[in-house]
């Protein structure tokens, strides 16, 4: 078993790290945490059984405590996501950094040379190219049996409910204090466009979008600033009183106020905080619909399309070969190929088989899938072309600001530098983690 640290008891640090390692088997056990919030801290300490010494209320406190873990998961904000993984990397742990890396360019190349003079490793959570459903269709195009790709459509259906919960009411709703959009939720999505790629260079990006819908002048006209004092909070489709007010605990209900968290707490919270204005009273900056063009250098071309107004919550491909077309969607676990005759209406279909997995978190099962493959990789080294380390991650975060730089300069067409030419940067060697065994079973 290796110990970790979680820095940031959140959504993502409590309910889905955290948890994974109390109930499944990952290898990986919860040490401590580190949380400001004393509420939450103690909330964790409770469910995890993490005892008062090995429980922090800031991150300096924890790296000046005598060391006892492994690992350390950085699961804050992401505008503190470069400080603390320097910080944390300067006492030499193994990281494994929430996306995105940094929240601009210059820290996320920064980050590299961090890595390099601590020679530790920091690996980043893309958890979708750990799902058996991204795996598959990479295994697919890498054996050739369906000729070349042609193209790839990719689009992440955000779904409004979850749209309005995190890029209108919540932490990532403006640039100014989080990013772009298109680098905090999707660095996912062109991370994989990447990846089934094979890694073969983009040489151009172009990018549309906009803010769109949850705009102060496409407010109804009766709609009030809160939803608590709205005419139309029992109808409406995105009244905070309808979806936050229940006893439901799992994300994002549970979210929204500080523990204990009650019925009567998310009430304050909606009555005070941010989670209760209307989306179209809102402060919110970032795209509701943004798309993604890539050129890659073998001619190929990949489609990448960002939506608010969706129903589902899921992520839908089709990918185009020279004999066949591939189609599936992340959400419903399905995944079909349709063969081409060279018959007139007529096509061959196959159903690829997918193992079913708990996606409670509407990630294909990538995320326990991240936690087995990185325990495989910290302690045998295997499965060194599946993980994520922050190297092979940096280039879609390269994508995401260049994209970015394309929506707001005119959608332009903008070449991608090769950022890693052949020889460029020496990598860490293997990891190896500090403890004997009979440390770690103290």
């Amino acid at each position: 078993m290796l110990k970790a640290v979680i820095v940031g008891a959140g959504a993502r640090g409590n309910r889905v790290f955290a948890e994974l390692m109390a109930t499944q088997a990952t290898g990986f056990e919860t040490a401590g945490v580190v949380e400001p919030e004393p509420g939450r801290r103690q909330a964790f300490q409770d469910r995890y059984d993490v005892p008062d010494e090995r429980a922090f209320a800031t991150l300096e406190a924890f790296l000046e405590a005598p060391r006892f873990a492994d690992v350390v998961f950085i699961c804050t904000p992401d505008v503190t996501h470069y400080a603390h993984a320097r910080a944390v990397s300067e006492k030499g742990y193994t990281i494994l950094l929430e996306k995105p890396i940094a929240t601009n360019l210059p820290d996320c190349l920064a980050l590299l040379d961090v890595e390099a003079t601590n020679r530790n490793h920091i690996f980043v959570a893309h958890v979708l190219r750990y799902s058996p459903f991204f795996r598959t269709v990479r295994d697919i195009i890498r054996s050739g049996r369906l000729g070349r790709v042609q193209h790839i459509h990719l689009t992440e259906n955000v779904a409004h409910w979850h749209y309005a919960h995190s890029y209108v009411r919540g932490n990532w709703n403006r640039q100014e204090t989080s990013a772009p959009i298109v680098l905090t939720k999707s660095s996912h999505d062109l991370d994989l466009l990447h990846w089934l790629m094979s890694g073969e260079r983009v040489e151009w990006v172009l990018s549309y979008g906009a803010l769109k819908y949850f705009r102060r002048e496409k407010a109804p006209p009766q709609a009030a600033e809160r939803c608590v004092a709205c005419p139309l909070r029992d109808e409406c489709l995105y009244s905070a009183t309808k979806f936050y007010l229940n006893e439901r605990d799992e994300w994002p209900f549970n979210v929204i106020a500080s523990a204990p968290d009650t019925v009567e707490a998310r009430r304050l919270a909606l009555e005070r905080g941010p989670y209760g204005r209307c989306v179209w009273h809102h402060d919110n900056d970032v795209c509701d619909e943004q798309t993604v063009l890539l050129e890659f250098e073998g001619g190929a071309h990949a489609v990448f399309g960002l939506h608010a107004h969706t129903a589902d919550n899921t992520r839908r491909l089709r990918v185009l070969f020279d004999h066949a077309e591939l189609e599936g969607d992340l959400r419903e676990e399905r995944l079909t190929i349709s063969h081409f005759t060279g018959r007139k209406n007529e096509r061959r279909l196959e159903t690829v088989p997918l193992p079913a997995t708990d996606d409670r978190w509407g990630h294909g099962g990538g995320d326990l899938a991240l936690l087995r493959t990185l325990h495989e990789h910290l302690t045998s080294g295997g499965e060194e072309a599946l993980v994520t380390s922050l190297r092979s991650s940096l280039t879609s975060h390269v994508l995401a600001f260049l994209a970015e730089d394309s929506r707001l300069n005119d959608n332009v067409r903008i070449p991608v530098p090769d950022i890693f030419p052949p020889g460029s940067l020496e990598l860490p060697p293997p990891p190896t983690l500090v403890f004997e065994e009979e440390q770690r079973n103290n």
